[in-house]
């Protein structure tokens, strides 16, 4: 917790009791007629929210004092202010920092408006029985006012959202609140509301850059445990890339030793020496204390331009590939990268990452290629362990590099290739992996024949089936397909046998479940859309699913297609098919 402000010893000495509760009732006075003016957000003027107070708070007298946007010292009298330096006082504007006031109106009037608490009503779908939805749930997060009358909060909070409202602190009305955008990779989203009412009297907060190490921070929110607002202190731990709970997508990540509990998500990570957002809280470990993460500033500010460009939000990008560290003696012998011709001021080094995998609907074989040893990025060499330079002492994996860039953006790689050093560019997409990482606020799609129940395989439908160790108790067929990464062609996903409908034309095949589809009537099954329209296409007696294993299902045409009417009717199914298909 950072220590509370304390004005100068000076001051401490020469003041009496009598000049210290004069000054004190001036301080309120000057603070409450402030508050009355304060306009509302226009995307200025950034504000931040003081350190929680000690149980037994010692009132002292401040070193400064809010006075029109100016930071004048309490010391100095307005009357000794000559008239050019007034003048210039009141056409400069500095950043107000709230913590240096211990005015409580003043605070809580700048800061506290700004963080909002988050209500959302949300029903996730049920991807083992794709053809109904779960149980509505109601929960909590946090978030904050940034401009532009937005709201921005973790993605997570309102994922698959049926209804959302906000609420300020120390107001007690709800607002209902618009979801703008989300993106699910970064876990932020943006909110809005559309009544005048709410913004009166909030200001907007503005971003800082990431923080250092040991940099002091306070975290605000509405965790569990009470309705009013929390302030929770700490420092920064580490800076590293971390993969994102929610999406699975791994980004910039900034770990703090501040508690963070459910409903801190989406509150605002104020650095404890200015009034600038440095993070937004987001997730914790489960297997450890006093361990939180924040997103940096720096993915928050590619969230918002990666909207103001596009209109929509488009997701981050990548180099669609797989790869290794170069640090063998053997390996690096093999591609020889101790021996080949460097490009002279090309800021390669003799190091770099081996290709294992590479995106085929992305890249040529003379782009990028399994076998490949990837040196450089955009003139930054990557070192043997795929770690680049971040600051002073500091190391990013080179994927940071890459993420910071935008949809269809250009990345100059250099490549070692067959002893020869080439370069190559890269236009940059977001990934398309055949096993998509998660799906949120969109059905899920099936279809039913003859009692067979076919779907895509998800992360989601992985952990909804056999829960979140589920790479302790899925099929190695389901696994192996998660391995593979990449889409061999545009639009290819894993079509799972999910399970067989009780039913007279599926006696016999009990047992049969989780297995992946590869063909039907020697045709392969390229995905689900695929499977329906050959289905329905066919005109032969039979038809032949062959799954993995070499395992085969059967049913006769005609007999599937007039079981699965009673079938769906059995289970209380409406449809055979999700309404995509």
């Amino acid at each position: 917790m950072p220590p509370q402000h304390r004005p100068r010893q000076a001051h401490r000495r020469d003041m009496s009791r009598t000049g210290w509760a004069a000054l004190l009732a001036f301080s309120l006075f000057v603070a409450a007629a402030g508050s009355s003016r304060v306009p509302p957000a226009t995307g200025t003027a950034a504000t931040a929210i003081p350190p929680l107070a000690r149980s037994r708070v010692r009132l002292t007298a401040p070193a400064l004092r809010l006075r029109g946007g100016i930071d004048v010292p309490s010391d100095v009298q307005e009357d000794s202010i000559a008239g050019s330096d007034r003048a210039n006082m009141a056409t400069t504007h500095h950043p107000v920092n709230i913590f240096a006031t211990s005015s409580p109106a003043a605070a809580l009037q700048a800061g506290f408006a700004s963080v909002v608490k988050v209500f959302a009503w949300t029903t996730e779908p049920h991807f083992s029985q794709p053809w109904q939805m779960r149980r509505q749930r109601h929960g909590t997060g946090s978030g904050f006012i940034i401009g532009e009358r937005r709201i921005l909060t973790n993605a997570h909070n309102v994922a698959n959202q049926n209804w959302v409202l906000v609420q300020r602190h120390g107001i007690p009305r709800k607002y209902p609140a618009k979801v703008l955008a989300v993106g699910h990779e970064c876990d932020l989203a943006l909110l809005s509301v559309e009544e005048d009412d709410f913004w009166h009297g909030t200001c907007a907060l503005e971003f800082g850059a990431v923080p250092e190490l040991q940099q002091s921070l306070v975290v605000v929110g509405f965790p569990t445990g009470g309705d009013n607002l929390c302030v929770t202190a700490g420092v920064v731990s580490r800076v590293d890339v971390h993969e994102y709970a929610h999406s699975g997508f791994s980004l910039l990540c900034v770990q703090i030793d501040a508690a963070l509990n459910s409903g801190n998500s989406g509150g605002p990570a104020l650095n404890a020496e200015s009034n600038q957002v440095i993070g937004v809280a987001f997730q914790g470990r489960e297997d450890a204390e006093n361990v939180g993460f924040i997103i940096p500033s720096s993915v928050v500010n590619h969230f918002l331009q990666d909207i103001q460009r596009n209109s929509v939000y488009t997701g981050f990008v990548t180099l669609g590939i797989t790869w290794a560290p170069l640090e063998n003696k053997s390996l690096r012998r093999f591609v020889g990268v101790d021996t080949c011709a460097l490009p002279e001021g090309g800021g390669c080094k003799r190091s770099g990452v081996v290709v294992c995998k590479v995106d085929g609907t992305r890249h040529t074989a003379d782009i990028l290629r399994t076998g490949d040893t990837l040196l450089a990025v955009d003139g930054v060499s990557i070192a043997d362990d795929g770690t680049i330079p971040f600051r002073e002492m500091e190391r990013l994996a080179f994927s940071h590099l890459v993420s910071q860039k935008f949809l269809k953006d250009v990345c100059d790689v250099t490549v070692l290739r067959e002893g020869e050093v080439v370069k190559r560019q890269v236009k940059l997409a977001s990934p398309r992996y055949l096993v998509p990482e998660c799906v949120y606020d969109s059905a899920p799609r099936y279809f039913i024949v003859g009692g067979i129940v076919f779907v895509p395989l998800t992360l989601n439908y992985m952990m909804h089936e056999f829960g979140k160790r589920y790479y302790e108790k899925a099929p190695n067929a389901l696994l192996g397909a998660m391995d593979d990464r990449f889409q061999s062609v545009p639009g290819e996903e894993v079509v799972v046998l999910s399970q067989m409908l009780a039913s007279e034309i599926c006696s016999g095949y009990d047992g049969i479940r989780n297995m992946r589809l590869e063909s039907l009537n020697g045709v392969t099954v390229h995905n689900l859309k695929h499977l329906s329209d050959l289905v329905d296409a066919c005109t032969d007696e039979f038809l032949v699913f062959g799954l993995s294993q070499t395992q085969t299902v059967v049913l006769n045409r005609e007999e599937a297609m007039e079981a699965t009417k009673a079938i769906l009717a059995q289970h209380s199914i409406a449809n055979a098919r999700s309404d995509i298909l």
